[in-house]
């Protein structure tokens, strides 16, 4: 069967993911994935990547916080044990 391609920003939906999109938006991305299964199964990957992406960002984040946080402590400790 042939399945009919059907175009979507794919700018807009990055901003509707980040919930920056208005509702005239809104209403575009729900018509374009009503229209058939294939363009709702492919908002459906695209939203799971998309968080997949912000929980690694947000890992990043803290692995980064956590790696400046224990130089902190490890200089404190250097510096009290040459007194």
């Amino acid at each position: 069967m042939n399945w009919p391609m059907l175009k979507i920003d794919y700018i807009l939906l990055a901003r509707h993911f980040r919930e920056q999109t208005s509702e005239e938006e809104e209403c575009k991305i729900t018509s374009w994935r009503n229209e058939n299964i294939i363009n709702s199964l492919t908002y459906n990957r695209l939203y799971t990547v998309f968080k997949t992406e912000q929980v690694s960002l947000v890992e990043q984040k803290i692995t980064k916080e956590e790696t400046v946080a224990w130089k902190k402590i490890i200089t404190k400790i250097l510096k009290e044990q040459q007194l």
